[in-house]
């Protein structure tokens, strides 16, 4: 039997779950080998009890799909090896013949019509770049899929993220910034957030930046699944994989014959669309999405500008934001070629850097572009080979007004651009370890800042940077016994200034006492090289170069357990201590007043993390967490501001009339926090509501949300450029969506 067949033997719970990462994977047509991963389960006539084929297979309960046929659900108790001799014999024709029946069903498998014990054996591949069940990897993970980003009216990448345990989001009305277990820097641009597409870095190479608000350039409807890996991991990815990983992965592969619109109005004159097209033609898998936005934004009320000569502290015209975005990939026998454009115009109401209120050609003009071409191919039943090669491209051009018209704004512009090459190979061993070689060179040719005061000079400051890395990695898991399994990997990166390298390992233990139950002790360390906007920053008057930022380190250290109560429940908690050395802060330089960047001395967090999941089928399903952090700057031996000690969150989602309605509720509580000003801003909670449909024999969705439900007041701490201390958020707002599919294999987003 495959060893890696035999390895996953004691996962098995609600149904056989084939695993197949070599032979298989290079012989099944590539329409398959998305489902190589799904479960098999075996026809039997029906009854409870012992399988009167098989011996070691026991029927435990029936499980319905879509409600047109039963079908038994096995568990595997004390396989022997004649059974895995059989069940190796019949996988290839399992799977095939799956393949055949699903290519006949009209819809593929969602993720969400599992049972809870197939959703615990999910796989993710960003933990260790190769595919695994969730409680192997490596990692405290977090999926997120499509279904419940539908159900929960979720309407960006932060609205997900505030939902995720551990995590929140501020927001200053120009983006939205991540804060992970105790860190959310004021003057941070997600920096210490690696955020991925398809595994292709989104991340600014000029500020670093990741972008989860309306900025985020793909459209949430076009998200299968998300997967969000805690903790430090730069030993597989290098630089800004410092508190997580998130990694959107798009439904635009594998997916049948699909032609859908969609279009939503929201408060504030908002609105937006959707058009998508999929197709295949002998072999060659197209997929083409474009999206727009557009909205006009609350009027504003500033208490900080509450006189005539700044229109009494209102502005109604500022806070406006649209875009368009299109993604499109062709991929055909192991080859995906994906390319992104996403174009963003953003008003900035808060009168920040100090420019003038009230005035609308303060504005950020954002551009995220990139091509991605990557290729798959088995060599041999052993060996995988993966290479990608990519070219990005993330611009800004940024007026600020600081005086009446005429008068010209200043303009703060960037250009990055960067080629980045990686090849992995993944090699699989006896006794279900495998072993991954990995190498990366990325090239940043074009890391541009400029800079245009009209007072000083008619012609703009340039600031040019340019910046190459390389890395090796090699990151291997193993099953040390049937119970335990080891997984370490180690990464070094080389950058050709005076950064050096760093060298960044990670090690798990892995503890399976039962099948129901996985304990993981966890550690690993990662490191952020300063990015140009800190190092020379041209912004005019506003900062000062500092040449000598050191990259930024972390270790943590972090034990899990996740435990499965009964069949539709699991509790999951965890401990963790991460130590921060070296960590980049913006501060003001008190010789000059200025905003500089300077390497602090130390900062720690430690706490516990507590979650349940699960629900009744086809009833109330949903996910509770909290969380309690202790954050502290060992300068000040303080809490840092914006670092919330308690964090709770709540999803709950109910099918209704004849399960052709769900309503969902989801709320957050952020505990209090303080500002730069040492202000203290008390903690809040928000309630979310959103109520979808199926109509049309599942052609069209409506979904119909009210956000901040119960209309509750709260601020968020101001950044370092802001004039505000603390900034108002939004009351109750709506919106209301429409999808339409024009085929009807396309089915509901997977």
């Amino acid at each position: 039997m495959d060893p890696y067949l035999e390895a996953h033997w004691r996962d098995v719970h609600a149904g056989l779950i084939i695993y197949s990462r070599d032979a298989l994977q290079g012989v099944l047509p590539s329409s398959l080998r998305a489902r190589v991963e799904e479960s098999v389960l075996l026809e039997t006539p029906k009854g409870i009890g012992d399988h009167p084929l098989f011996p070691d297979v026991r029927v435990v309960e029936y499980t319905s799909k879509r409600g047109l046929e039963t079908r038994p659900t096995a568990s595997v108790a004390g396989v022997d090896p004649r059974m895995r001799r059989f069940m190796a014999l019949i996988a290839p024709g399992v799977l095939v013949l799956g393949g055949v029946c699903s290519a006949q069903d009209s819809k593929p498998q969602d993720l969400t019509d599992m049972s809870l014990e197939q959703l615990s054996q999910m796989t993710v591949y960003s933990a260790s770049k190769h595919e695994q069940s969730v409680s192997d990897a490596p990692s405290s993970v977090t999926v997120i899929t499509a279904d419940e980003i539908q159900r929960y009216g979720y309407r960006t990448l932060a609205d997900i993220l505030e939902a995720v345990r551990g995590f929140y989001i501020t927001s200053d009305r120009y983006q939205s910034y991540v804060g992970v277990r105790g860190f959310g820097r004021l003057g941070d641009w997600n920096s210490r957030i690696l955020l991925l597409v398809d595994g292709h870095r989104i991340n600014s190479n000029v500020l670093g930046q990741a972008f989860v608000g309306l900025e985020f350039p793909v459209d949430i409807d076009l998200i299968r699944r998300i997967e969000i890996i805690r903790g430090p991991s730069s030993s597989l990815y290098g630089a800004e994989a410092f508190f997580a990983v998130i990694n959107v992965i798009t439904r635009t592969e594998n997916q049948p014959r699909r032609e859908e619109i969609s279009f939503a109005a929201s408060s504030f004159g908002s609105y937006g669309g959707r058009a998508t097209w999929d197709d295949e033609y002998k072999g060659v898998v197209f997929a083409l999405s474009g999206s727009f936005y557009s909205s006009a934004g609350p009027t504003l009320f500033f208490p900080q500008f509450d006189t005539p000569a700044t229109n009494n502290g209102v502005t109604g015209n500022t806070n406006y934001e649209s875009y368009q975005r299109v993604l499109a990939s062709v991929s055909w026998r192991g080859f995906t070629l994906q390319g992104l454009y996403n174009s963003q115009n953003k008003g900035v109401p808060t009168a920040y850097f100090d420019s003038r209120f009230n005035d609308p050609r303060t504005l950020n003009l954002q551009g995220i572009y990139y091509l991605d071409l990557r290729y798959e191919h088995a060599l041999g039943q052993h060996w995988q080979l993966d290479a990608r090669t990519s070219l990005s491209k993330n611009t800004l051009y940024g007026p600020v007004a600081y005086n009446a018209p005429p008068a010209p704004p200043d303009i703060f512009s960037y250009d990055g651009q960067w080629w980045d090459s990686e090849i992995k190979l993944a090699r699989s061993l006896p006794h279900g370890s495998t072993v991954n070689f990995g190498t990366e060179i990325t090239d940043n040719f074009r890391m541009d800042q400029s800079n245009r005061d009209p007072d000083v000079s008619p012609v703009p400051t340039k600031v040019s940077t340019q910046l190459a890395n390389w890395a090796g990695y090699v990151q291997f898991d193993s099953e040390i016994t049937r119970k335990f399994s080891l997984s370490a990997g180690v990464r070094y990166d080389h950058y050709n200034y005076g950064l050096g390298g760093s060298t960044d390992p990670r090690a798990a233990l892995i503890y399976h006492p039962t099948s129901s139950t996985t304990a993981k002790l966890l550690y690993g360390s990662a490191f952020r090289a300063p990015v140009p906007y800190e190092t020379a920053p041209d912004y005019g008057p506003s900062y000062v170069s500092n040449a000598n930022l050191r990259p930024e380190k972390i270790r943590s250290v972090e034990g899990t357990l996740e435990q499965a109560l009964g069949s539709h429940l699991q509790a999951s908690g965890s401990v963790f201590y991460n130590r921060i050395t070296d960590l980049i802060t913006l501060e003001t330089d008190p010789s000059n007043g200025l905003f500089v960047y300077k390497n602090s001395q130390a900062a720690t967090a430690k706490g516990v993390e507590l979650e349940l999941n699960g629900g009744l089928a086809g009833r109330l399903t949903g996910r509770a967490s909290y969380s309690y952090t202790q954050t502290t700057d060992s300068m000040t031996g303080q809490t840092p501001p914006n670092s919330p000690a308690n964090l709770v969150k709540l999803n709950l989602s109910m099918p209704f009339l004849h399960q052709k309605f769900t309503g969902s509720l989801d709320g957050q509580y952020t505990g209090k926090v303080t500002t730069l000003a040492g202000n203290t801003l008390g903690g809040f909670s928000v309630l979310n509501l959103t109520v979808t449909g199926h109509m049309l024999g599942k052609r069209a969705d409506i979904s119909a949300s009210v956000y901040n439900l119960l209309d509750k007041r709260y601020s968020f701490p101001g950044r370092p450029e802001d004039p505000e201390d603390a900034l108002l958020q939004d009351g109750t707002t709506f919106r209301l969506k429409f999808t339409y599919r024009f085929n009807s294999d396309s089915g509901a987003a997977k």
